[in-house]
């Protein structure tokens, strides 16, 4: 998809559990993610997060396009408020 879609912008693929462990998205017995897409914007906001303990129900390609897509037209935004 990165490829497929020209994306200049960094992809996480956790292989190694990291990330799954810091952000608390690991299953119970953590040794597996939930199946997760967080879409953050290039100053850092978390624009679109999508997780679903359910293995089987994930976004579309079409639905995390429209997510980079809308936080791109975002990214602009003077955002005031402290997180």
């Amino acid at each position: 998809m990165v490829e497929e879609h020209g994306f200049t912008m960094p992809v996480l693929l956790d292989e190694g559990l990291a990330a799954t462990q810091a952000y608390g998205i690991a299953t119970d017995d953590g040794k597996l993610p939930h199946p997760t897409v967080v879409v953050i914007d290039e100053k850092g906001k978390v624009r679109w997060v999508h997780l679903d303990e359910d293995y089987r129900r994930r976004p579309s390609p079409d639905t995390v396009l429209d997510a980079v897509r809308a936080a791109r037209s975002m990214a602009g935004d003077a955002d005031t408020d402290a997180d």
